[in-house]
C-alpha cells in the first residue's frame, strides 16, 4: 500500500467512526391516560437520523429497560421512536396497562423553554391495545444539544438592511438612497387580501416566522388541499399552484391549532414573477384567512 495514502485512509475511518458516536439522553416523563404519571428516560446514538439505544421507564431499582429504535428529523423537529424488546421489568403496581410503547414527538421552542411532546401508543404482539398517554421531555439542555447543536466555528452574523448609494461628481456630496421597506399584509377572519395576477402559477412559501410552538395549518385552494395539518417549522415549505385563466382563485389557511403560544400565526411569501407579497395569517383554532388571487391580462 502506498504509505502516503495511509494517513487519508485513517482520517476517514476516524471521521466516519466520530460521525457515528453521537450520543444523547432524554429525561422527562410518560403521563399514562390513567391519570398516572412516570419517570420516563431515553439514552440513544444517532447515525445520520437513525436512533438506537434504550428506554427506561420509572427509576431504580424499580425501572423497566427496552431497546428502541427510530428516526430523527431535525429539519422538521421530529423524533418518532418505538420500543423493540424488554431487556428486564421490575415487580411495579399500575393502573395503566403498558406495553411496548410507539412514540411521535415535536420539539417545541419558546422564549425562555424548549420541550419535546408527543403521544404514545402501544400494542401487544398480538394487536391487544393497551394503555395509550403522553411522553415529555423537557430538559434544556438535552434538547439544545439534540435540536440545536453549535458546532466549533459556528458565528453568529448579524444581518441589517444596506442602503444603496449613488456617487455623483466629486465636487457633490454622495447622495444616499434608502430602500423602500417590505410591506407586510395582516389577514385573519373577516379581513381577507386580493391581489392581482399576471403569471399562471402562484408560488407560496409558508413557515413559522415567529416562535416555533407547533403551529399546525390546513391550506386549500378551491377546495383542493396542499397541506393539510402541516406543522409550521422555520424552513420554507414550498408550493406552487396553478392559476385560473379568469376569474378569482380561492386559498384558505386554516388555523388547526394555536400550538403553545397562541394564536396560530403562518408567514407566507407569494411570488408572481419577479414580485413578492409578504403575508402573515393569524387566527384562533378553526378560523380561516382568505387570500383571494385575481387572474389579469
Amino acid at each position: 500500500m502506498n504509505k502516503l495514502l495511509l494517513p487519508i485512509i485513517c482520517l476517514i475511518v476516524a471521521t466516519a467512526s466520530f460521525a457515528q458516536t453521537n450520543k444523547f439522553t432524554l429525561t422527562g416523563n410518560i403521563k399514562m391516560n390513567t391519570g398516572e404519571v412516570f419517570p420516563y428516560k431515553i439514552v440513544f446514538t444517532d447515525a445520520s437520523g437513525a436512533i438506537k439505544g434504550y428506554s427506561y421507564t420509572y427509576t431504580a431499582p424499580d425501572d423497566t429497560k427496552t431497546t428502541i429504535t427510530g428516526k430523527l428529523d431535525r429539519q422538521n423537529r421530529t423524533l418518532d421512536f418505538k420500543e423493540t424488546e424488554i431487556i428486564y421489568s421490575h415487580d411495579v403496581r399500575s393502573k395503566a396497562y403498558m406495553c411496548l410503547i410507539d412514540a411521535r414527538t415535536q420539539y417545541l421552542q419558546g422564549a425562555d423553554s424548549r420541550i419535546l411532546r408527543g403521544s404514545i401508543t402501544s400494542r401487544e404482539a398480538d394487536k391487544t391495545a393497551c394503555t395509550g398517554g403522553t411522553v415529555t421531555f423537557d430538559n434544556q439542555s438535552e434538547l439544545t444539544a439534540l435540536f440545536e447543536p453549535r458546532e466549533k466555528f459556528d458565528t453568529v452574523i448579524k444581518m441589517g438592511r444596506r442602503t444603496k448609494e449613488i456617487h455623483p461628481p466629486a465636487i457633490e456630496k454622495p447622495a444616499i438612497v434608502v430602500e423602500t421597506p417590505v410591506v407586510t399584509d395582516k389577514i385573519t377572519k373577516g379581513v381577507e387580501k386580493t391581489y392581482d395576477w399576471h403569471t399562471d402559477t402562484v408560488i407560496i412559501d409558508v413557515w413559522d416566522g415567529g416562535t416555533t410552538d407547533g403551529d399546525q395549518v390546513t391550506l386549500e385552494c378551491n377546495g383542493k388541499t396542499y397541506l393539510d395539518r402541516y406543522a409550521l417549522v422555520k424552513t420554507k415549505k414550498r408550493l406552487r399552484i396553478p392559476v385560473s385563466k379568469a376569474g378569482t382563485d380561492i386559498i384558505t389557511i386554516l388555523a388547526d391549532n394555536e400550538g403553545w403560544d397562541p394564536p396560530n400565526t403562518a408567514t407566507l411569501m407569494l411570488t408572481d414573477g419577479t414580485t413578492q407579497y409578504n403575508v402573515i395569517s393569524y387566527n384562533s383554532k378553526g378560523q380561516v384567512s382568505i387570500i383571494k388571487i385575481k387572474r389579469v391580462k
